[in-house]
């Protein structure tokens, strides 16, 4: 089993806090780890913040905070090949998440050029510069109409998708983290966006990540969206979306049975949008 989405950046660079990620995925029978950092951390990727960090206030003094203590990206890849250089018991991948939106496509690119890092995946924090996973200003029906929002999304995760510039896409039901689930049939968009995914040879992560951070109650994507990529031969990789040692692999042996109960059933109805 994989777990694709597993972060360090709460630690040291260091061989002992990595290890630390593989014993906990031993336990949980995941063989191979994909690590990545939020490019946030990082002083080559502020461009990507400017329109979140101008939106308002509070988001200013957030990304403020994070940019006073970014690290070079140089840290991150000296540590790449220093790990590169040990062997453990799983197999690991070394990546970047980057927070995208359509106005950053050549910076993404300038950035993905700076290292030959095993995959670049994309994901989706903002909306139009708002920053919707944020408590502070959590998603609220007397202020956001869910069915305006989630077409926005969908657009912004078409862009992302097409632009050429990923390995993947990350935890796609994101904009759900506070309740916000999808209201209308939604069935030609990811259809739209599974034939794109796979004309682009990225894949799609089947993610317990709001699952272990929001407590959301619904594991993974909605059973339209996990049925369209399953139909339309998208590749589908568990992921915890884990910040700490513990939460590798959470919820993956879970969700790689829902995939197989998908797969047996091949998903026509998507076709019938």
């Amino acid at each position: 089993m994989v777990d694709a989405h597993v972060h360090l950046e709460k630690g040291d660079y260091t061989v002992e806090w990595v290890q630390q990620f593989v014993d906990y995925a031993v336990q949980r029978n995941i063989n191979e780890i994909f690590f990545l950092e939020h490019t946030h951390i990082f002083r080559e990727c502020r461009s990507l913040y400017d329109e979140m960090s101008s939106y308002n206030e509070y988001q200013r003094d957030w990304y403020q905070k994070k940019w006073e203590r970014a690290r070079p990206l140089s840290e991150y890849i000296d540590f790449i090949e220093k790990l590169k250089r040990h062997e453990f018991s799983v197999r690991l991948k070394f990546g970047l998440e980057v927070c995208y939106s359509p106005e950053h496509e050549k910076d993404i690119s300038e950035i993905g050029r700076m290292y030959p890092f095993d995959f670049l995946v994309g994901s989706i924090h903002f909306i139009d510069g708002w920053a919707f996973s944020h408590l502070r200003q959590r998603w609220d029906k007397k202020d956001h109409d869910a069915d305006a929002l989630y077409k926005r999304y969908y657009e912004v995760m078409q862009s992302l998708v097409d632009c050429g510039l990923f390995s993947g896409l990350a935890h796609p039901q994101s904009l759900q983290c506070y309740g916000a689930y999808p209201q209308k049939n939604y069935k030609t968009t990811y259809l739209r966006l599974a034939k794109a995914l796979s004309l682009n040879n990225m894949y799609i992560e089947e993610s317990s990540g709001l699952t272990v951070h929001y407590g959301d109650r619904r594991l993974g994507m909605n059973p339209d969206m996990l049925a369209c990529m399953l139909a339309g031969n998208v590749k589908v990789l568990t992921a915890s979306d884990a910040h700490v040692p513990q939460d590798v692999g959470r919820y993956v042996k879970e969700m790689n049975d829902i995939i197989k109960q998908g797969a047996l059933w091949n998903g026509r109805d998507c076709f019938d949008a």
